[in-house]
């Protein structure tokens, strides 16, 4: 599709960029992230290749970020939507940017082993650190680099499968009861400590102290499998799989103080920056800014760098609030996000029963599961676009109509 540009004078004479008239639609090749964590059945599964896969495969990008870009077909021509962007940012951003960054990361979890135990930066934070790493000559594909981007990270998870999910710490209340219950003195002389305190107290334990607490918790943990008791039950029951993926690691001292949070499919949950998180299990869509910032505190071969993750740390560890779409059981439904500006509809497709659907702003269609055809309105006529699952679609300018069929469902991120 081939788009055009409108100039117009604003009171001081200079020209000001507008979108397009009718809005663009492209198809996106997507890359498929091999994390050690990944699975190697759910991806596979979706797309309709033969499984196991040679590699596990942990995530599908969306979006523009140098690490992965999405490859976009555009006036015939398929190129890494950062490169397009780059080139043309007028077509693909905003008029009213403040920067030629792409707004969003959208992505496909596939969880089959406990991700990192990890904090991500505000944006003063992203700054300065990668201002820091720059200066210092760090490679920006240093295995040891912390910032790769000048962004922060908050993100929103929506769990498609049932999933369990580690983020912020523990009341004091519940601590004391699992101290006592897993005779964890290490824990018991802690719990009056503020989260932050605590975690960072946690980490900076002396290594034989971390190691005979974490033999100590496998130890426990293996008597109290299938307690009465829910609490004492879940975190059992947790200490066994991270033990089991990650033996030794004293990550799990962290993982053992975070809230231990279930999803159910359609729930959502929100991780603000200087928030500890670790997603255990399940397969879930994911939003966040696009930034690749991460500082870890165990359970992973990559680099971890425990003095920047605490210096990165929020004093408040909360529990999220679980949120469900609006309307919460309609073929189509909405979550709102941490900006006002960005949000995700779940758009749920029946044979026979097409839906009707308005692309806004820059928007990210992907497609989770079944066959689902886009027919959409643009300056050119009407294209067509058949998604299977993990193939996507990028809209930019103005609202573009469409008509969604087949059978499946969708998630769109948009950025208006």
């Amino acid at each position: 599709m081939y788009g055009f540009f409108i100039t117009s004078l604003t009171p001081d004479n200079s020209r000001r960029e507008v979108f397009p008239p009718m809005g663009e639609i492209f198809s996106l090749k997507n890359q498929i992230q091999n994390y050690a964590w990944g699975s190697r059945e759910i991806l596979g599964r979706m797309r309709g290749v033969p499984v196991p896969t040679e590699q596990p495969e942990a995530e599908v990008w969306v979006g523009a970020h140098p690490a992965a870009p999405s490859r976009a077909t555009v006036d015939g021509t398929e190129s890494p939507l950062n490169e397009l962007i780059q080139a043309e940012p007028s077509r693909f951003l905003r008029p009213d940017r403040t920067s030629d960054w792409f707004p969003f990361l959208f992505k496909i979890l596939a969880i089959d082993a406990p991700l990192s135990i990890q904090v991500h930066p505000t944006p003063e934070q992203a700054i300065a650190g990668f201002e820091d790493e720059q200066a210092r000559g760090i490679a920006i594909d240093a295995p040891h680099r912390n910032y790769k981007d000048r962004y922060s990270k908050p993100e929103t998870v929506i769990a498609l499968t049932p999933m369990r999910v580690l983020t912020g710490v523990r009341t004091s209340a519940q601590l004391a009861e699992l101290a006592k219950a897993f005779k964890a003195d290490w824990l018991a002389e802690r719990v009056k400590l503020t989260p932050k305190q605590l975690l960072t107290e946690i980490i900076r334990m002396p290594e034989d102290a971390a190691a005979t607490a974490v033999e100590q918790l496998v130890e426990v943990a293996s008597q109290l499998t299938g307690s009465d008791n829910a609490l004492i039950a879940d975190a059992a029951e947790l200490v066994q799989i991270v033990a089991g993926k990650y033996p030794g690691d004293r990550g799990l001292l962290v993982a053992f103080v975070m809230n231990l949070v279930h999803l159910a499919p359609g729930e959502s949950a929100f991780t603000p920056d200087g928030q500890v998180h670790a997603y255990v299990s399940g397969t879930a869509i994911e939003l966040m800014n696009p930034s690749d910032n991460v500082m870890r505190a165990g359970l992973t071969a990559k680099h971890i760098d425990t003095e920047e993750l605490i210096k990165v740390l929020g004093e408040s560890q909360d529990a999220p609030v679980i949120q469900r779409p609006t309307p919460e059981n309609a073929p189509v439904g909405t979550y709102a996000m941490w900006d006002e500006r960005m949000s995700v509809t779940r758009i749920r497709v029946e044979e026979g029963k097409p839906q009707e659907y308005t692309f806004e702003g820059i928007s990210a269609a992907l497609s989770v599961s079944g066959e689902i055809t886009i027919h959409a309105a643009d300056g050119n006529g009407t294209e067509e676009f058949v998604l299977g699952a993990t193939e996507s679609v990028l809209h930019v300018g103005e609202p573009s109509a469409a008509t969604l069929s087949g059978s499946g469902e969708l998630y769109i991120a948009s950025y208006v």
